[in-house]
């Protein structure tokens, strides 16, 4: 007999505003518990079920929307649909008065892994930037934006566009962001002077003082770092769309993702163990790369490269 996830939960009482996020066995979903008249945001289509009294209000923003007129609006929504960018819409779940548990999925072969922003932060450590695909929930005290890649970012999320996770000012107290990610979600810590070589396609997230750069796999870590690195300031064009290239025309396994902490404050690396493909992003851009990208792995094997 299958064992019941919200009878696994040890009992809550939670106040007003107070969320708690469990993770179920093998980490395949996670049961999210509200207090009264609490909200927490998901990822559209994460609920598998949900008690009686709380509702679901879809394509809501997880920060302070501002004001817009029509035009603004249309600009908005034209960025997200052709570039996976604009304002982030997802699913609002709150509850109508009491405590209620809903239960999400992490994904068709995906697990979930829980982070406590608030507990990143203490540490000195500055906002979380993530694939859009691998968010799953979060605590609504928790800002999340979308922005624009620059050359750094694009090395390691070959997107226009990723999500920017950032906590509370009161630190006092949990900022839940839950991940999903293929089999595991792996997490590195760098200290400042740290650096570290990734697998092209398995990092997922990555603090912002994180500097990123491709190197042929034939090419040794630098032994120094006076080495040329595309820091996250450069947010050139040009610089951008030639990251880019470089990694849609590399086979996966030719390039890895070196990643530097060149500041003061330990940054932190969130890997998948194992990838399902390149992202790309969202949008009908994030079709065209994901398209490009195959095109060129087809061409690498018909051409015996």
């Amino acid at each position: 007999m299958m064992r019941h996830p919200f009878f696994n939960l040890t009992h809550l009482v939670l106040r007003r505003g107070e969320s708690d996020f469990a993770l179920q066995e093998h980490a395949q979903g996670v049961v999210v518990t509200l207090g009264p008249d609490t909200a927490v945001f998901a990822r559209p289509g994460a609920t598998v079920s949900r008690w009686p009294g709380a509702k679901i209000l879809a394509r809501q923003t997880p920060h302070p929307a501002p004001r817009r007129g029509w035009l603004a609006r249309e600009i908005d929504t034209f960025k997200r649909i052709a570039f996976g960018g604009g304002d982030v819409k997802l699913s609002m779940i709150k509850t109508l008065g009491k405590q209620r548990e809903t239960l999400l999925s992490a994904g068709d072969g995906a697990v979930a892994e829980k982070l406590d922003l608030s507990e990143y932060a203490r540490e000195g450590a500055p906002p979380l930037l993530l694939l859009q695909p691998c968010y799953l929930c979060s605590d609504a005290a928790i800002s999340l934006t979308s922005v624009a890649c620059d050359a750094s970012t694009m090395s390691w999320a070959r997107a226009l566009y990723v999500y920017c996770a950032e906590p509370p000012r009161d630190l006092s107290r949990p900022a839940i962001l839950c991940l999903s990610g293929r089999t595991m979600v792996w997490s590195e810590r760098l200290e400042p002077g740290d650096s570290r070589d990734f697998a092209l396609g398995n990092v997922i997230a990555a603090t912002v003082n994180v500097s990123s750069r491709l190197r042929p796999t034939s090419q040794c870590h630098p032994d120094d770092f006076r080495a040329e690195i595309v820091r996250g300031d450069s947010a050139g064009l040009w610089p951008s769309a030639r990251i880019l290239l470089e990694s849609l025309r590399a086979r996966e396994g030719f390039f890895v993702c070196e990643m530097t902490n060149h500041s003061r404050s330990p940054a932190f690396v969130f890997i998948q163990l194992n990838r399902s493909g390149l992202y790309g992003g969202s949008g009908l851009i994030g079709l065209a790369i994901r398209l490009l990208g195959a095109f060129f792995r087809l061409s690498h094997l018909t051409l015996g490269h």
